[in-house]
């Protein structure tokens, strides 16, 4: 499993559901941080396996462009 590829996937969802506010998007992910994992157990192997520094910069390729 590509841990960077299913990490950025899921974020760049969330980004687009949530009107591309990185904000809102880090928010939605923390506040409900149990219900994604539960239902998507691949984010949550990958938000464990991927340092701080490598989801920073995925994060920023993703609102980089905006």
């Amino acid at each position: 499993m590509n841990y960077a590829d299913v990490y950025q996937d899921f974020v760049e969802d969330i980004f687009e559901q949530h009107h591309r506010d990185i904000e809102e998007t880090i928010a939605y992910i923390s506040k409900n941080a149990v219900e994604i994992n539960e239902w998507k157990p691949d984010f949550k192997q990958a938000r464990r396996h991927l340092s701080p520094g490598e989801k920073n910069d995925i994060i920023w390729k993703i609102i980089t462009p905006f």
